[in-house]
Parts: C-alpha cells; sequence; structure tokens
C-alpha cells in the first residue's frame, strides 16, 4: 500500500526540525499537574496555536492532585539498612516517625500467592511496579504497607484505581496506606532479610521489620486546561478531538513532550488547509494525567458531556511518541470501526499492518460513555521483551506482553531529549497528519462497524460457551443478524452511489449514531454518565458474568442471582441494538439506490 501523490504532499509539509524544537520548548520545565512550571509550557503551546489562527479557550478545573514528595525505606537491625526509594501519587503518608511493620513475601500479588501467604496487618513485598489493581488488591487483602520491586530503574506510579476526581461513591476506593518503590538492588536485600528470619530460632526473631516514612501531598488543585479550535468553513458543528496530556514525571520529554510536539505540528499543517475542512479540529491539552488519574479529561468529558455526545466524531489521543528503538507500530489500541482505516494508514506510512489492542482503561480514555470511537494512545513501542516495563505496560494495556512497551526510561529521571529519535517521531506525526486529513476531509466517515459488531459475535460465543449453554443468548444474536445485516446494506449504499451533501450528512449522521449505541455497551460498565475505575473492563461487561455460570450450581443462590442480573443486562443489549437497526434503517430509506450498470 503506497502513500498517494496528495498525502506525499501533505506529509512533506511535516518539519522534523520543528517538531524536536517543539518538543525542547516544552520539556525546559518539570511540569506537575497544577504546578507553576506545567502552567508555562501551556503558555507556550497557546501562543503558537494563537499564530496560526486557533481559537484558544482555557479551562480551569478543580481536580484531586496528588504529588510525592519524599519516602524512606530502612531494614530494622544492628546497623539499620537504608534502601532507596520513592512513593507514588494517590498513596498515603505516614506520621512523620514512620510506620514499623513486618514483611511478607507476595509473589507479584496474584490471588494464589495471597491465598499462601496472607498480608494482613504487615508490610507486603511484590514483584513488579505499583499498578492500581495490584495496591487495591493488597490493601483489601489487609496489607498495611507496600513495598514493590522494580527493575534496574524505579518508576513513578500513580497508584489509584479511582478515575479522574473522586465523587461520594468513588472517594472511598482511594489508598489508605503508604506505598513506596525500590529498584532490584533493594529488593534483593528486602528478600535476603526476609529469608534469613525464617533460620532463626525464637519467633520473636523470626521477624523481618523495615521503618517506612512516605509524604504525599494530596489536595484539591486548580489545574488547567487547553482547548483550541480550528473552525471548518463547510463545518455542522462536528469535529476531532484530538488530546494529550502536558504533565509529566520529571522532564518528560517522550512522555509527553513528544505528542504534544505532534499536536502542534499537526495543527500548523491543517491550518493553513482551513479551506478544505469538513468538520473542526479541537485539539485538547489535559493537565492531571499523571498526579490526578485523568482528571483533567474526566473533568472535560463531565463538563462538556452534551456538546461531546451531539458532535466529537473521533477522539484521537497522542501519548509517548518518537522514542529511540519504538519500531513496533503494530500493537497501538484502537477500536474495531477504526481498525482498517488506521491500519491502511500505518502500512503506507511504516509498512506494518495494525493488528491493534482493544483500548484499556488507561489514557485519557474518558469518552467511552458519549459514544465516542476511540483511536492510538501510544502509536509506537519498543520490541517484545520481558522486562518489568513491558510487563507493566502490558497490565495497562490489558493482556500479555506483546510490545516492550515504551522503553526503560518511563515514567523516571530519564526520560529526556536523549530518548527521542528525531526520525521516528516525523514517522509517528505522519499517521497522526494522515488521519487527521482524513477524518477532517473525507466526504463520508472513514468509519465502519461491521467487523465491531462480527467481533462482538465471536466474543458473546465464547461467554456462552463457557456458560454451558445456561443462559439464552438467541435475541442478542438475533438483533446482531439484523444489525449486521442492515449494516451490510448500508456500507454498500453508501460506497456505491453517488451521495449529494444532504446524502453524505445523513450517512455520517447515521455513523455517528451507530458509535453512540453501541460504544457504551462493549466498553463500559458504568452508566454513560459516569467513568469506570481503571480495573479492566471485559467486552460486553453486562454479559461477562455468565461466563461463571458453568462453574456454579445451577440451584445455587449466586447461579439464580445472576441470571436476574444478566436478563437485565441482555435487555440492555438488545435495545440498544434495536436503536442502532434503527438509525441504519432510517438512513437507508433517504440514501439513493446505486445506479444499475
Amino acid at each position: 500500500m503506497k502513500v498517494t501523490a496528495e498525502e506525499r504532499t501533505l506529509t512533506e509539509q511535516l518539519s522534523t526540525d520543528r517538531l524536536m524544537e517543539s518538543t525542547r520548548n516544552i520539556t525546559r520545565y518539570v511540569r506537575l499537574s497544577g504546578s507553576p512550571e506545567e502552567r508555562k509550557a501551556f503558555r507556550y503551546i497557546a501562543e503558537q496555536l494563537r499564530g496560526w489562527g486557533f481559537e484558544i479557550e482555557k479551562h480551569t478545573a478543580e481536580c484531586w492532585t496528588s504529588w510525592p514528595v519524599s519516602a524512606s525505606l530502612e531494614i530494622l537491625g544492628e546497623p539499620p539498612q537504608r534502601i532507596p526509594c520513592i512513593t507514588h501519587a494517590m498513596a498515603a503518608s505516614t506520621p512523620p516517625e514512620g510506620i514499623v511493620l513486618d514483611l511478607v513475601d507476595v509473589g507479584r500479588g496474584e490471588d494464589a500467592a495471597l491465598g499462601r501467604q496472607s498480608p494482613r496487618g504487615q508490610a507486603a513485598v511484590c514483584g513488579g511496579l505499583a499498578m492500581p489493581a495490584t495496591v487495591s488488591q493488597l490493601e483489601r487483602a489487609g496489607a498495611l504497607a507496600q513495598i514493590y520491586v522494580c527493575g534496574e530503574q524505579i518508576h513513578e506510579m500513580i497508584s489509584s484505581i479511582v478515575w479522574g476526581s473522586p465523587s461520594p461513591d468513588t472517594a472511598w476506593l482511594l489508598p489508605k496506606t503508604p506505598v513506596v518503590s525500590v529498584n532490584r538492588e533493594g529488593g534483593a536485600k528486602l528478600y535476603e532479610a526476609m529469608r534469613r528470619s525464617k533460620g532463626l530460632r525464637s519467633p520473636a526473631e523470626r521477624r523481618a521489620r523495615v521503618r517506612i516514612r512516605t509524604r504525599v501531598d494530596s489536595r484539591w488543585r486548580p489545574l488547567p486546561q487547553l482547548i483550541a479550535h480550528l473552525r471548518a468553513p463547510r463545518g455542522d458543528g462536528d469535529f476531532l478531538l484530538f488530546s494529550g496530556h502536558v504533565d509529566s514525571w520529571h522532564y518528560g520529554a517522550m512522555d509527553n513532550g513528544s505528542a504534544n510536539a505532534t499536536q502542534l505540528e499537526v495543527a500548523r499543517i491543517m491550518a493553513n488547509r482551513r479551506k478544505l475542512l469538513r468538520r473542526d479540529l479541537r485539539l485538547a491539552f489535559w493537565s492531571g494525567h499523571s498526579h490526578s488519574r485523568y482528571a483533567g479529561s474526566a473533568w472535560y468529558a463531565d463538563n462538556f458531556w452534551q456538546d461531546l455526545h451531539d458532535h466529537c466524531i473521533l477522539h484521537l489521543n497522542v501519548d509517548s511518541v518518537g522514542a529511540k528503538g519504538a519500531s513496533l507500530l503494530s500493537e497501538a489500541i484502537v477500536m474495531d470501526e477504526v481498525r482498517d482505516f488506521a491500519s491502511a494508514i500505518v502500512e503506507k506510512v511504516a509498512g506494518q499492518r495494525l493488528s491493534g489492542v482493544r483500548p484499556s482503561r488507561a489514557g485519557d480514555q474518558s469518552f467511552w460513555g458519549h459514544g465516542i470511537p476511540s483511536l492510538f494512545m501510544t502509536l509506537s513501542e519498543q520490541p517484545a521483551d520481558d522486562s518489568e516495563t513491558a510487563r507493566a505496560y502490558a497490565l495497562l494495556m490489558g493482556g500479555a506482553p506483546r510490545s516492550g512497551g515504551l522503553g526503560w526510561w518511563w515514567h523516571t529521571p530519564e526520560d529526556t531529549l536523549d530518548k527521542l529519535d528525531p526520525t521516528f517521531l516525523a514517522r509517528d506525526a505522519e499517521v497522526y497528519l494522515l488521519v487527521t486529513q482524513r477524518i477532517l476531509e473525507d466526504p463520508i466517515l472513514p468509519l465502519d462497524y461491521r467487523p465491531m459488531v462480527a467481533r462482538a459475535r465471536d466474543m458473546l460465543e465464547r461467554y456462552e460457551e463457557e456458560a454451558k449453554g445456561r443462559f439464552d443468548l438467541d435475541p442478542v444474536y438475533e438483533g446482531m443478524g439484523n444489525l449486521s445485516r442492515g449494516l451490510n446494506a448500508f456500507y454498500r449504499r453508501i460506497r456505491s452511489a453517488r451521495l449529494t451533501p444532504a446524502g453524505a450528512g445523513r450517512a455520517n449522521a447515521c455513523i455517528k449514531a451507530l458509535g453512540r449505541e453501541l460504544i457504551p455497551i462493549n466498553y463500559c460498565r458504568a452508566e454513560r454518565f459516569d467513568h469506570d475505575t481503571t480495573l479492566p473492563v471485559p467486552p460486553f461487561p453486562g454479559l461477562e458474568p455468565m461466563r461463571r455460570l458453568g462453574t456454579l450450581d445451577p440451584d445455587s443462590d449466586e447461579a439464580r442471582q445472576l441470571h436476574v442480573a444478566l436478563a437485565r443486562a441482555r435487555n440492555k443489549i438488545c435495545y440498544h441494538l434495536r436503536r442502532a437497526q434503527s438509525h441504519v434503517e432510517a438512513a437507508l430509506a433517504h440514501l439513493p439506490k446505486p445506479r444499475a450498470k
């Protein structure tokens, strides 16, 4: 698949020097969410966009924000051993004198390890990075503190599973215990202390004890959010949301300075094509990603819900692009309805097919409840390896490692300009530019919901197999079959008929409406006006519990209660499938039939 002459003319306008210069200017500052240094980066971004004719909209969002301040860890004994460590955003602070606890090895925090060795009342030593799901699980298991053993590098993390700022319904989920991380060398000393203690005779001696001190500054802070509009002269208010976070751990050249530079370079080029645009370009620069668990994008999702629901065509996210060694572009996150379109562009630019990963509860994916399709977060990744960074990234993406993640420097002080490859950065920017151009200029939106319906049926058949036939999905299959046939007719019609501008408008309205019906039931446990936690959400989460039916006594209370919940979930899915089908039927009724050959 080759780049067309028009696409080559477009991508030739990209400037590697501009990309690097913008990254350099943004990464002069350590950009903690809500800090004065972060605001300087926001001002630079706004000045660039204003100069290219964008309308600038500034917001201040009050968000629960957490800055790690200090931490210390020592193994008690004669003499005590001090272990270098850091604490994490959203974790609890200790009293100034710290807390003294026995150590317990919980492996990697799996259920099996916790079954063998309870961490209740102790400091749990856990292999891997301080992933929020593990932090939550160990706290529920009774650990009074947690110590994570990373690889060679200690990675900054945010330890809460709460998405965005807490509400009364979610505040209780915020971590209540201290959390620290050490490197492999420090971990070896902790494991050795536990090993030695097992050989001592006296029960009082058979204890490996540590003193932990942490200070975490968590409070409501005003966070800047920058929205920039490039209005389409022929547009009706629909827009592409192209977003990236500005806040960072340390100088954050890859995460996320290079991404912000990509946004700026795409914006500069598209500003020169304003007359060709059919839809608006809306750039969003978030604060609150790294230190507030995506609170900036969640705040925008909450406070501009109706506008997003009515007019947003696609959420295009950019994070951590252009890194050295980032040669893998096949594993980026992508919803099924944009997979083929995006894959064609990735193949043109990088010669790789986008197999893609189902979007997980990570990044600034705050817009699923609105029914907005999502494309990308990170785009280019390191080749697969078995590092702690790769394992952590796999957990963020909700599955087994298929890439090496974002590099050993991810979330460390080493994320500096020398970790970028200018050639790779320009390559990644080309992909984003071509995606943006197509979404903004194509007469018919390049989104296809047929693969989504086909994949959904495959997934539900697996659920049904595990349920051993104990729950009837025939109404769902009937709805999917009707929708599939309608979609086949719809896409044949819009690709073969000559559509007037009014006809194209009807087709695009139908495509947009399909997302509003199908995405929330496929990606959300919570209702559309709320946010799920960062814990994984399986496909069609309302029906996923049917997998447990095959393991239960059919006459048990649990099985019968599960049937009640599943019947309600089935009704919800059938309702939205019927609504999706009605949108397709209404569009077909008004679209011209293809001319006979």
